[in-house]
């Protein structure tokens, strides 16, 4: 296994991309800390914007080693933020724009000090810094630049060990605080280096345009993916329809990736020619339903399109995947009876392994659900806020235990049943159930299911907020387990992470109050 230097990490792929002078990267935001002209930057610029950061943030007093709480809004200041940051060899701690002030507390509480924080004026008032760490500002740093007296910093970033700290991201948190995932500039790197051998066989051409924060491992492994690609990427930070199709319209990407449930409210764009130029789609962080995946495929005009699920956690980096092509109607019909749970696919060769044990641990035959455990060489370090817990799903022989539940077939190809801490009594996969409303009732663009006391609760959203006639509903569950009446929700009220997923117990705990 190779062991990455600073020339093959984020700054140091930065500065060798800039150096290029290649195409201008997309963006539909605004930076602070990076000049944006009609929608593009130059990586040359967003390579300088993370020195002058590198540089700034020692000479306010970070040294090597520190942490430092990273709260931005835009993904292109995050990026700057991350390079320059870890340029110094500070480790940034990203926590989602989109999780609350509370939550980020929670998630702070037990990590020991110093902890310094770089923070927008919208998070002036959260308790970020900690132990006498040090609260910078963005928009006033990044509008100083680097210092007069240009102190020295290496040209790819200072050169620690592999098995450093790089960065820290966070996990989902459906099921609880936020858990802290410390990724060492090994595991980072072999995160990233898994992509980049699936994509490069690929020969894409033309841009990679994705719509999702980069405080997430997946996002920044993604795009050090591209940079070591030398693709040119367009950066959303919006993921409303209306916005996307335009950015989509201008700059025709041959990729297009976003969390699964973004996907859903896109699914509309797809007889508007906003996907004719994606040659492939990739959806992680969640299941994609089988319904939304065709549809996206038939909005690509390219020849033979692919949408790529991929089953990974921010642990390990990607754990499976599995790749779907245009369908036949016969087989799209076949889809809305498949109870058996999610499939996902096969483990990555050479980069994952995949097994199912029991509740003590014994590895069960092809065949019988139980505990899905993953060995992975991108497996991270530790939990910055609940280090107890990374001995708690490690076995003693290196494998990750991953919370879920499913089912491994006799050709290594994996079926996601549903999380450990969320398996139904009366029905094997409540996952496999949504799938199949979905792909039975086109009206529907979000289904829940939940179990309370044994019985089956389908929570239901219509794409135009009205309940489904009665018969209708009636026709499309008539061969299915027994289900209660349908709970009829709007989209935003459903309890959701920062990565869309669904927070199940919160719902449920709402429902039965």
């Amino acid at each position: 296994m190779r062991l990455p230097t600073s020339a093959d990490l984020l700054f140091g792929q930065l500065n060798a991309a800039g150096a290029e002078d290649r195409r201008p990267w997309g963006v539909d935001h605004g930076s602070a800390a990076v000049e944006v002209r009609d929608g593009a930057v130059r990586l040359a610029d967003v390579a300088g914007a993370a020195r002058s950061l590198a540089l700034a943030v020692t000479a306010e007093g970070l040294a090597e080693g520190e942490r430092c709480v990273v709260r931005l809004e835009e993904p292109l200041d995050i990026l700057v933020a991350v390079a320059g940051l870890t340029a110094a060899g500070v480790v940034p701690v990203l926590l989602s724009p989109r999780m609350d002030s509370v939550t980020a507390s929670a998630a702070l509480a037990p990590v020991p000090g110093p902890l310094h924080a770089l923070a927008s004026k919208q998070f002036a008032g959260e308790p970020l810094e900690s132990g006498g760490g040090l609260r910078l500002g963005w928009e006033e740093l990044a509008a100083r630049g680097a210092p007069r007296e240009d102190g020295h910093l290496p040209e790819h970033g200072v050169e620690l060990p592999a098995d450093s700290p790089y960065l820290v991201t966070h996990t989902s948190g459906t099921t609880g605080v936020p858990k802290l995932a410390v990724h060492t500039r090994s595991s980072f790197f072999q995160q990233a280096a898994v992509q980049v051998r699936m994509m490069r066989p690929m020969r894409l051409r033309g841009y990679l345009a994705a719509a999702i924060s980069p405080v997430h491992v997946r996002t920044l492994s993604g795009l050090l993916g591209a940079l070591r690609l030398r693709h040119s990427v367009l950066m959303l930070a919006s993921e409303e329809p209306a916005v996307v199709g335009e950015q989509l319209e201008r700059w025709r990407p041959a990729y297009l990736e976003t969390h699964p449930n973004s996907f859903v409210t896109w699914e509309g764009l797809a007889d508007s020619g906003a996907f004719s130029s994606v040659r492939m789609f990739l959806g992680t962080f969640d299941a994609m339903h089988p319904r939304v995946t065709a549809a996206l495929l038939a909005g690509s005009r390219r020849f033979l399109p692919t949408f790529t699920e991929v089953y990974a956690q921010s642990e390990l980096g990607p754990i499976a995947f599995r790749v779907s092509m245009r369908k036949k109607a016969a087989e799209r019909r076949r889809i809305g009876a498949d109870l058996a749970g999610h499939r996902l696919g096969v483990a990555i060769p050479g980069y994952s392994r995949l097994r199912v044990v029991d509740d003590t641990g014994k590895v069960l035959p092809r065949g019988t659900a139980g505990r899905i455990q993953v060995r992975s060489r991108g497996r991270f370090a530790g939990y910055l806020n609940f280090p107890e817990k990374f001995g708690q799903n490690l076995s003693p022989d290196g494998w990750w235990d991953s919370g879920d539940w499913g089912v491994l077939g006799r050709a290594g190809g994996l079926r996601l049943l549903d999380r450990q801490v969320e398996r139904m009594d009366a029905v094997p996969s409540g996952i496999a159930l949504e799938d199949v409303l979905l792909s039975r009732v086109p009206e529907l663009v979000e289904a829940v299911i939940l179990e309370q006391e044994g019985a089956l609760l389908p929570v239901v959203v219509t794409g135009d907020a009205r309940p489904l006639p009665q018969d209708r509903w009636a026709s499309a569950v008539h061969d299915l387990p027994p289900l209660a009446p349908p709970r009829f929700m709007g989209w935003d009220d459903i309890p959701r992470t920062a990565t869309g997923k669904v927070r199940r117990e919160v719902l449920l705990s709402r429902l039965t109050a």
